[in-house]
């Protein structure tokens, strides 16, 4: 048995192909795929994929710390929505990234601790990305240690 633990198979790329995608996982060995959020443009289709393969396809809740834009607080508030309406299996993909621009992350910063704070008032699995940030994002982590935090790295270059 094969779990893909970090998987966007409901972004545009895979639409046209997705059931075959699927099959040829399955086929593979790999019996659930999780699915990190990216923002609130992806939620809809992310939660179809779900619907369409309940039994494979898992989703979480979250903010890529590259969706952290000046709405970040409106993005957050529809994550809060979405996590009292139902279950998810994690939430993220969340986390720190200086790869690519630099100019949210203070904004960054806030909204991995509000998606900290969700999976541990959820008691849910953080997933988390961090690129050309890590020890940031380990000093953040490390603030929670002992408080029951608990997930994966996604990405991260330590």
């Amino acid at each position: 048995m094969l779990i893909d633990t970090h998987c966007h198979l409901y972004v545009a790329e895979f639409a046209h192909d997705i059931d075959a995608v699927i099959e040829r996982a399955q086929q593979q060995g790999i019996t659930e795929c999780f699915l990190p959020a990216i923002d609130s443009h992806t939620t809809a289709s992310m939660l179809h994929l779900e619907q369409r393969f309940p039994t494979t396809c898992f989703a979480m809740m979250g903010l890529h710390p590259c969706s952290v834009k000046e709405n970040y607080r409106d993005e957050l508030a529809l994550i809060e929505q979405w996590l009292q309406k139902r279950k998810f299996a994690g939430i993220g993909e969340t986390g720190l990234d200086l790869y690519w621009d630099k100019t949210f992350f203070n904004e960054q910063v806030i909204a991995l601790r509000q998606q900290i704070e969700w999976a541990l008032q959820y008691n849910l699995p953080l997933i988390l990305h961090t690129r050309s940030a890590t020890q940031e994002t380990i000093n953040i982590v490390k603030e929670y240690a002992g408080k029951g935090l608990r997930g994966i790295f996604h990405c991260f270059g330590g």
